[in-house]
């Protein structure tokens, strides 16, 4: 989206038998930038955000054996702009700053700023489960210096630049979502970083990963714990979050099941925090 122009999105309700989470459902999240689950039971209730009037045309005609609810236009709203009122330099851990690029931080010895234009893309650093991953990547640095990392489900960049800016050699990138790839791309560009960006299916990636980074809902990270854990290397560490923290004792005990063992864990307000270990 070019800056300055608002954007319509419209929310989209409807109703699927459970056994569609496990079948249509996956390939709608890749297709459609994943899902919120609104209700559960006989019958489960999902909600998609859709950009624009064509991708709307679009999903409808994909879903069309499923009964939609309802269909709600958001308020139109410059995301651009209306981002430069609530976003303000942020220190989330002893070495990182979290900065928009139209605004400057003053870093003492030692510290590191991320310069993040958002745009569509989630992570600033502002939300918790964002906050978790950078504190805890910082930390981790001071014990282990992984060359090769992996940041799934990227949104903007932000923990990918992270790891590229404390030293890793190779960091990929992956995100389905063409607005993240867009926003990872152009804040590489402002942190002058190089990491490799691609919307390739994680289950195509090639090589094993130091450290992977996962910061998706728990949905997400069920649906791809196996392919996760596959792409981690010996003596590798994952680190997830984006869940709710009453979710995090069945996540861990998915990871754990697939032959990962649990490092360590947060809570910040209601959202959930693991590291896990091969």
């Amino acid at each position: 989206m070019k800056p300055g122009k608002a954007q319509t999105w419209y929310k989209v309700r409807l109703e699927v038998p459970p056994l569609t989470l496990e079948t249509e459902a996956a390939f709608w999240a890749e297709r459609w930038g994943g899902f919120q689950v609104e209700k559960e039971g006989e019958k489960i209730e999902l909600s998609f955000f859709l950009s624009g009037l064509e991708a709307l045309k679009a999903f409808k005609e994909e879903i069309k054996e499923f009964p939609i609810l309802a269909v709600e236009t958001l308020p139109e709203e410059d995301w651009g702009e209306g981002w430069k009122e609530h976003f303000h330099p942020l220190k989330v851990s002893p070495r990182f700053w979290v900065s928009p690029p139209w605004e400057k931080v003053s870093l003492s010895p030692g510290e590191r700023a991320l310069i993040i234009d958002p745009g569509q893309a989630f992570g600033t650093g502002h939300h918790p489960t964002t906050a978790l991953m950078l504190y805890h990547l910082d930390r981790f640095w001071d014990q282990k210096r992984p060359q090769t990392v992996l940041d799934v489900g990227c949104g903007t960049g932000i923990l990918a630049l992270a790891a590229a800016s404390l030293g890793a050699s190779k960091v990929v990138a992956l995100d389905i979502d063409p607005e993240a790839l867009k926003a990872a791309r152009h804040n590489a560009r402002l942190n002058r970083l190089k990491i490799e960006i691609t919307d390739r299916p994680l289950e195509e990636l090639e090589g094993q990963f130091e450290l992977i980074l996962c910061n998706i809902s728990a949905w997400e990270l069920k649906r791809l714990s196996k392919a996760l854990v596959s792409r981690l290397a010996p003596q590798g560490h994952l680190f997830i979050a984006g869940f709710l923290s009453s979710e995090g004792p069945e996540l861990q005990e998915i990871f754990e099941t697939l032959g990962l063992k649990k490092a360590c864990s947060e809570e910040k307000e209601e959202w959930g925090f693991l590291a896990f270990s091969r």
